[in-house]
């Protein structure tokens, strides 16, 4: 690659923000209605379903993490950073062996321009498995290319 090539990548990569993911939860329920508006960018409508999931439904831990994790979703899109945050940090207390809100706070933590860390925790998550591992490997290229790896972010 020559230097005009990775200015323009860095470019155009610097420019499109980190994309957080959602997770799907039980198929009925206040839980169901925080992944459908956090799936169609419903922010607005979402986060009070993902509160009334959290507070009034009887959830596994998993979609107890997953809604936590769908609303952590919503909040970034309304640019609530660090609100996110905290949800995906809940998300990975509840349970720790699910990828999306690893990879979710790693997004989070590009936005900080903490690249280092956010690229552990993306691995961490892909490593884990996600529910949509493409938007695993765009964080993970922002910050390997943020990072001066233009190889690493290039095959990702």
């Amino acid at each position: 690659m020559n230097l005009q090539t990775l200015f323009l990548a860095a470019l155009m990569t610097a420019a499109v923000p980190a994309a957080a993911q959602i997770v799907v939860t039980q198929e009925t329920g206040w839980a169901h209605d925080c992944f459908v508006h956090a799936k169609t960018g419903r922010a607005f409508d979402g986060i009070g379903a993902c509160d009334l999931a959290i507070k009034r439904e009887a959830l596994s831990r998993k979609d107890l993490a997953a809604t936590y994790d769908n609303r952590g979703v919503m909040l970034d899109q309304l640019g609530h950073v660090e609100r996110a945050a905290a949800d995906f940090n809940k998300a990975i207390e509840i349970q720790p062996d699910l990828g999306d809100p690893y990879v979710n706070l790693g997004a989070m933590l590009i936005k900080k321009k903490e690249y280092a860390a956010a690229l552990d925790q993306i691995n961490k998550g892909m490593d884990l498995g996600m529910s949509f591992p493409h938007l695993g490997y765009y964080n993970r290229a922002i910050s390997e290319q943020m990072l001066g790896r233009y190889k690493e972010a290039y095959y990702d």
